[in-house]
C-alpha cells in the first residue's frame, strides 16, 4: 500500500506540473494491479483532476465539488491528506462602509477649493428614510451660518446651498428617493445647475457661487450650522466622485452605466475597503478619506 502512495503521488504531480493527460491512463493502470476496477477508478479520477500546483511549496491540491473531500500531496513526505474544500465564509463578502447617521468622512484640506469653479458631484446613494436632513458634502467656514457648499437631502427634498449662508439654499419640488439604491449627480457650469436622478434631468436652478473662508477641508456625510455639527447622513454611499468640471448629459449616462469619465476627476470612493478608519481615493489624486467617529462596516 505504501508503494501505492508513492507512486499515485508521483503520477498525481506529474499530471498537474505537466498537464500530461495519460497521467489518468497510468492511474487507472495501476491501481488496477492493486484489484481496483477501472470503471470505479475512472469516473473519481476524472473528477478530482488537479486544480493547482504551487511551485514554491510543491503542494498539489485536487479539486471537487463543494463539500467534497479532496486530496492533497507534498513530496517531501510520505503521506496523502484529506481537506475539506467546502469555501470559508469569512471573506467572500465584501464589506461596505454604513453611514450610521453618527459618524462622518473627513476629506483633505486641499479640497477646500472645491466648487468654485464648475464642478460636479456624482455617484450611488442610499438614504434611509429615517427623519432629518442628510448631508452628503459639507463644505463650511466658521461664520455662524456660513454654509459654503452643502449637497444632500433637506426636508426630504434634494438639495444645493451654494453660499454663502442658509438663505441661499436651493431645493428640488421633487422628493427625495429614500431606502433604494438611485444614482445622483449635482452638475454646476457657470453657475447654472443642473440634477440629475438615474441620469434623467429633473432639476434646474441658478446656483451663483460665493466667495467664503477656507479654514477647514470639507466633509461627506455631514455638515455645520454655527459650527456645530449636524445633519448626519443616514444610509450608504456606494460611490462618490468629484469633478472640477460640469458633466454632459452624455456624461452622467456613461457613469451610471459603469463608462467613469475620469478626466478631471480629484476624488473617488467606493466605500468598499473592508475595514479600518479610512476611504480610499481611487481617482489618483491621493485625497483619501479619514472616518470620524467608530466605523461600521457591514456585508455587501
Amino acid at each position: 500500500m505504501k508503494r501505492y502512495l508513492e507512486m499515485s503521488r508521483y503520477l498525481i504531480k506529474s499530471f498537474a506540473k505537466e498537464k500530461a493527460g495519460s497521467a489518468i491512463l497510468e492511474i487507472v493502470i495501476i491501481l488496477a494491479i492493486f484489484g481496483v476496477s477501472a470503471a470505479v477508478i475512472t469516473p473519481i479520477v476524472r473528477t478530482q483532476l488537479a486544480e493547482t500546483y504551487d511551485s514554491e511549496s510543491k503542494d498539489i491540491t485536487f479539486g471537487g465539488e463543494k463539500g467534497d473531500t479532496v486530496l492533497t500531496a507534498t513530496p517531501q513526505e510520505n503521506s496523502l491528506t484529506a481537506v475539506d474544500t467546502t469555501p470559508s465564509t469569512s471573506n467572500q463578502t465584501t464589506k461596505i462602509f454604513r453611514f450610521d447617521g453618527s459618524t462622518y468622512l473627513q476629506l483633505p484640506k486641499r479640497l477646500n477649493t472645491f466648487g468654485l469653479t464648475d464642478f460636479t458631484l456624482e455617484g450611488w446613494f442610499n438614504i434611509a428614510s429615517a427623519p432629518g436632513s442628510d448631508a452628503i458634502f459639507g463644505l463650511n467656514g466658521t461664520d455662524p451660518n456660513d454654509n459654503n457648499l452643502t449637497i444632500g437631502v433637506w426636508g426630504g427634498k434634494y438639495h444645493l446651498n451654494p453660499g454663502p449662508g442658509l438663505d441661499s439654499g436651493l431645493s428640488s419640488s421633487l422628493d427625495a428617493k429614500k431606502d433604494q439604491k438611485v444614482h445622483l449627480v449635482w452638475s454646476v457650469k457657470s453657475d447654472k445647475l443642473s440634477f440629475y436622478e438615474n441620469s434623467i434631468l429633473v432639476w434646474t436652478a441658478d446656483a451663483p457661487r460665493n466667495s467664503y473662508t477656507k479654514e477647514e477641508g470639507p466633509k461627506l456625510g455631514m455638515e455645520f450650522d454655527n459650527w456645530t455639527p449636524t445633519d448626519f447622513y443616514d444610509g450608504y454611499m456606494y460611490e462618490v466622485r468629484l469633478y472640477t468640471k460640469a458633466l454632459t448629459q452624455t456624461e452622467v449616462t456613461n457613469n451610471m452605466n459603469g463608462n467613469t469619465d475620469r478626466t478631471s476627476l480629484v476624488g473617488e470612493y467606493l466605500f468598499n475597503d473592508g475595514s479600518g478608519n479610512v476611504i480610499l481615493d481611487h481617482s489618483g489624486s491621493g485625497n483619501d478619506a479619514v472616518i470620524v467617529g467608530n466605523p461600521v462596516w457591514e456585508n455587501k
